[in-house]
């Protein structure tokens, strides 16, 4: 006979009983319990419905892309990289290009892969860098290979107020107006936040200082006759995760927010949701490649926890050592176990329903809409650096 198991009943309890009991632990100094991000963002340990305003899951389609960096070197090399790569399980192949590829090179370095199964990125790294040349020549490339232009996705680096003294507007909306017609799961043009990750005690200043140059974007392309719209369609975030996992998982739910707000400021509704690359920090890592491991697993968690539409994690080897094939390949399984393990990707919006999440995000949103405004008024993003 089953054996009667006696039901307990618990006295209900509120975080006054939990402040009573801390109180009683801590000689009353509750203080020593709060997590300070900086002077403006100051959080409590403990949050309940009670104090946090209730907020829907954040739209945005569930999952991430598997990115991978492609190894430096020879054409060849960098070819082999992208093959192993591929067969390791990557979505998302990321050439970094240290000069202008011509046509034969770029059908070298992309022999054998199928551009409509997993997406393609070029970083430009060089100086006299032509994105718009580069685009053509992939275009040229992609047609003579027999490709639905439509069902092409990738990026091409394109940040002009990043890396030219006089922006090249022109060719940038060339471009939009190219890809809106033909390839319209394309990026065209970026906005590279990395410059402005200084550590999560400025992730508000981060915030403002990206959406800032965003909001320029659109307005130096409306300015010249050109819709907004069109422009936010193609236009991809790319941000550093780091070590401040919270921080790093409120920073990427706060971009959403508040990016959502500067398009509602150009009048633009139901707008697809904002596109976020995520890429490892690779100042944080040494030359211990375990202990690496240990950061871009927590880095990777972070990021696809805060809702990034594609992950790029750098090798483990870190400091002054080559990366190596056991560094690539770790930097695809670790987001694999997160993916088939911990099934992250199911979820649109993971951290929905943290209260502490809940509230670290709007506290970021507050504080990194306020620094907007003050960029705002004191001219855009031109003048940012000075505020």
């Amino acid at each position: 006979m089953p054996v009667a198991v006696p039901s307990r009943s618990f006295p209900p309890s509120d975080k006054s009983d939990w402040l009573d009991r801390v109180a009683k632990e801590l000689k009353n100094d509750l203080s020593q319990l709060d997590t300070e991000v900086n002077e403006r963002i100051r959080l409590s340990p403990l949050y309940t419905a009670e104090e946090v305003t209730a907020r829907p899951p954040l739209a945005r389609p569930a999952g991430w892309s598997i990115g991978a960096y492609l190894n430096a070197g020879s054409n060849d090399e960098i070819h082999a990289s992208a093959l192993a790569a591929l067969e390791q399980g990557a979505e998302a192949l990321l050439f970094r290009l240290f000069h202008q590829p011509d046509p034969e090179e770029m059908a070298q370095l992309l022999e054998g892969v199928r551009l409509d199964m997993v997406s393609l990125h070029c970083a430009l790294r060089y100086p006299g860098q032509d994105p718009a040349e580069l685009f053509r020549d992939l275009v040229k490339y992609l047609r003579r290979q027999g490709y639905d232009l439509s069902q092409i996705e990738g990026s091409v680096d394109f940040d002009p107020l990043l890396d030219w003294s006089e922006p090249p507007f022109p060719p940038l909306i060339r471009l939009l107006d190219f890809v809106s017609q033909w390839m319209p799961k394309f990026k065209v043009l970026q906005v590279n936040a990395a410059g402005f990750n200084n550590g999560p005690s400025s992730a508000d200043s981060e915030l403002a200082l990206a959406i800032a140059k965003g909001a320029e974007y659109l307005q130096q392309v409306r300015d010249r006759g050109y819709p907004a719209e069109i422009v936010n369609d193609h236009l991809q975030f790319a941000f550093t995760v780091g070590t401040s996992y919270y921080v790093d998982i409120a920073k990427l739910r706060a971009l959403r927010i508040l990016w959502a707000n500067v398009l509602k400021g150009f009048g633009i509704e139901d707008a697809p949701p904002v596109f976020i690359a995520a890429h490892s920090d690779v100042g944080t890592l040494t030359d211990d490649r375990d202990h690496n491991l240990l950061k871009l697993t927590t880095q990777a968690l972070s990021a696809v926890t805060g809702g990034a539409d594609q992950l790029f994690l750098a090798p483990a080897e870190g400091g002054e050592r080559p990366p190596t094939e056991f560094g690539h390949r770790m930097a695809l399984n670790v987001q694999h176990l997160l993916r088939l393990e911990a099934s992250l990707d199911r979820y649109a919006d993971p951290a929905a329903g943290s209260y502490y999440l809940e509230k670290l995000t709007e506290e970021l949103v507050n504080a990194a809409w306020e620094r907007f405004l003050v960029i705002e008024k004191q001219g855009g993003f031109g003048l940012a650096s000075e505020v």
